[in-house]
């Protein structure tokens, strides 16, 4: 059985609008971490049980808004790269009852921001909506060992 030492370090990242906004977005902040992986290994971050980290949104405009989850970067290390299909995202659990775009099922990662959430029109008088999320990784068979990163990014914005 052939192993390699892979270990994934993502950074999250909250595109927020200026404090005066009435349109906001938070974290809890929970590192995303997978750790030392073999070749050809999947793993699944839900260390809250059914999710791994949660997301607020909050809106006082009486406008609709959108919620979009991408990359910055694909994943890279040391010159190398995991293709971006391996890494995916799901929306476990949401406190909204807008329309979730691709409803808890794993969706894999994009440099393009996907679509996860489009409020109801009342979601936008103040309510919170949280959003939960899960990660899985699947390393491919003949990946170089290394330490890869990138970083999330969460994005929230008003229909106009």
């Amino acid at each position: 059985m052939r192993r390699a030492a892979i270990a994934l370090l993502v950074a999250f990242g909250l595109a927020t609008p200026p404090a005066w906004a009435a349109l906001q977005i938070t974290s809890d902040h929970r590192a995303i971490f997978f750790g030392l992986m073999k070749l050809d290994e999947s793993k699944e971050l839900a260390q809250s049980g059914s999710y791994h980290n949660e997301i607020t949104c909050i809106s006082t405009n009486g406008r609709q808004w959108q919620l979009k989850i991408s990359l910055l970067q694909p994943l890279v290390g040391g010159g190398e790269e995991i293709p971006m299909d391996h890494f995916e995202w799901q929306l476990a659990a949401t406190t909204g009852h807008g329309n979730p775009a691709q409803p808890y099922r794993f969706v894999p990662f994009s440099l393009m921001p996907e679509l996860v959430y489009m409020s109801a029109t009342d979601e936008a008088e103040g309510t919170p909506v949280r959003f939960q999320f899960k990660y899985r990784l699947k390393i491919p068979e003949l990946q170089v060992s290394g330490t890869y990163q990138t970083t999330i990014r969460i994005t929230v914005t008003e229909m106009l």
